[in-house]
Formats: C-alpha cells, structure tokens, sequence
C-alpha cells in the first residue's frame, strides 16, 4: 500500500474553496489519493487548517470536474486521473486549440492578436520573475486567449471545461518545463505566425506544443507510478 496523501496547509488563501480544491487536486492528479479512496471532510480540514466548510465546496468543485464522486449514505470518493485522462485531454486541447488557431489565422482580427501578443508580453513577465507557477498559469491564460480569440463560443467553452483540471496539472508542468525562458520562446514562434497568416505553420506548432506537454506529463505519471 502507498502511503497516505500528504496535504500542504493553506498560508495565505486566495478563496478558500478554490485552494482547498486546488490542493486535493494536485494530490490527486499526482497519485497521493488512491483511485476510489474516501475522502473524509474532517480530516482534509485539520490537514489543511481550514474549516469544514471551504472543504465541502471543494469536494463541490471537484465533483463538478469529475475527480470525485458522491456515494449515497458512504460519503466522496476519488475517481483518479490517470495517464490515459491526460493524454486524452491533451489530445482533445491539441484539437482544439488547432481549430481555434486556424480561425484567428483566417480572421486577422486586429484586436485579438494584439490581446495574443498581449498574453505572450505577459508570459515572459512571469518567466523573468523566476517564479514556475506563474509562469505556468500564464501559459494557461494564452492558450485560453487563443481559444477566446477565435470568436467560436463553443471552441473557448471546450478549453474552458478542461481548464480547472489542466490547472491541476499545473505543479506536474514546472516539473517538466525545460526552462522558463524556452517556454516564452516555444509561444512566440506560434504568435508570429499568426499574425503573418501562416495557417499551417500556426496551426503545426500549437498542436505540436499541447501533445509534447502531454507526452511529457504522461511520462511523468507513468514513472510516478
């Protein structure tokens, strides 16, 4: 039997809730909670030194993404993310994101690649300040602007349904990030060929980009396992 899920105390809350989930999240995604483990609102809320409350939106949220699953009269369970979930998802947010990039490539909207070189300016303020997390959440907010700025309401709905579980893979990315200034230079090249209409190029790197990240993941989870 592995040994149980370790749970780091809340410091300084953004939302409670959203770091409880945050935090049962990451355990989950990295195997500290077992596939089908119960999970008991007392004893996340003493780990986390928080009240039972935000715990129970958190268990809310994480049903919502489909991480945990109510038992009537037995309580929530872990229904774990395993290697093929991320490849999956990766797989679909590589479709998606090609889709979404081919659009913007044929609309050359002024004001969505200024908001995409905006995202990209802001990526590489996080890489400056040596801080992966940031950077990491960054990389999220393009790729979701991409998805935003191809006008498709359904497209940016898809990433947006994936999003809360692509955060929970956040921790996984900075362990896998070559450094942080390669991850602004593996974003740039993509802007620039969009806003030189290069469809096929654009639409190359932003496919190429989601299935290396979840290769690399699934790699990763594979040998954590």
């Amino acid at each position: 039997m592995s040994d149980p899920a370790v749970l780091r105390p809340i410091d300084v809350p953004r939302s409670l809730s959203e770091d409880a989930a945050d935090r049962i999240r990451e355990q989950i995604v990295l195997g500290g909670f077992r596939q089908g483990e119960h999970l008991k609102e007392a004893r996340i809320a003493e780990q986390l030194n928080v009240s039972r409350g935000p715990v129970r939106e958190a268990f809310k949220i994480l049903r919502a993404e489909g991480l945990l699953a109510e038992e009537p009269h037995r309580g929530t369970f872990v229904v774990s993310l395993t290697a093929k979930d991320v490849s999956d998802i990766y797989g679909l947010r590589a479709a998606v994101e090609e889709f979404a990039v081919r659009l913007v490539c044929r609309e050359q909207d002024l004001t969505a690649l200024t908001r995409l070189r905006s995202l990209v300016d802001d990526l590489r303020a996080a890489a400056a300040t040596g801080d992966a997390s940031a950077v990491a959440r960054a990389d999220v907010a393009f790729h979701e602007g991409l998805c935003a700025a191809s006008g498709n309401t359904r497209v940016h709905e898809v990433f947006l349904r994936y999003v809360p579980t692509i955060r929970g893979l956040l921790r996984l990315d900075e362990r896998i990030m070559p450094s942080l200034d390669e991850v602004v230079r593996q974003h740039e090249p993509m802007v620039d060929a969009i806003e030189s209409g290069d469809e096929e190029t654009a639409a190359r790197l932003v496919r190429e980009h989601s299935i290396e990240a979840g290769r690399l993941l699934v790699a990763l989870l594979n040998e954590s396992e």
